[in-house]
């Protein structure tokens, strides 16, 4: 009714005002919501195709692991004591004398799989004597691997060690 008594510029002022407003309602309550929405959406999917992307690396290591696990198992078969492989080996690096102590830990079972731990400590040993000892253990073992190992310089002889290890093997049952 007001709009008839308006002279034709007033009419337009008042359509382009109603256009502008028109046009900000449909900005800010349809399109500004529905492209933050998508931006968020497609920084989800980045986000989930990288997260899928490290499943898949995972599941490839776990296969590989398996089949390493698998591997061990047969190598495992008629094997010695993890305190008898313990020994030779400190007898084949030569480091037997530098051996002060050698206690098997108790056997634990966990799932499938039973570990067996064997502490060791070694006194006055040299850092290649302990290099040549990893290496063995690493190499030559079939499958013992060290869990913890603590590496003090002695007092009198800074060039000399005080080792201790704890070793483990794990076997299927």
């Amino acid at each position: 009714m007001m709009i008839k008594h308006l002279n034709p510029r007033e009419k337009i002022v008042v359509v382009v005002g109603l256009v502008v407003l028109l046009f900000l309602f449909v900005w800010f309550a349809l399109l500004s919501p529905y492209f933050k929405t998508m931006g968020t959406l497609e920084r989800k999917i980045v986000t989930h195709q990288q997260n899928l992307q490290k499943v898949e690396t995972m599941r490839e290591q776990i296969s590989q692991l398996r089949q390493q696990l698998a591997g061990v198992k047969v190598a495992k078969q008629g094997a010695k004591p993890l305190f008898s492989l313990v020994e030779n080996m400190a007898v084949q690096t030569g480091v037997r004398e530098q051996l002060l102590s050698m206690r098997p830990q108790p056997v634990t079972t966990q799932g499938q799989f039973r570990q067996q731990l064997v502490e060791i400590r070694l006194e006055k040993i040299s850092l290649s004597q302990v290099v040549k000892l990893l290496h063995a253990i690493e190499y030559r073992s079939g499958g013992v691997q060290v869990k913890s190992m603590q590496i003090k310089p002695r007092f009198e002889d800074r060039s000399m060690l005080d080792v201790n290890m704890v070793l483990m093997s794990l076997e299927s049952l």
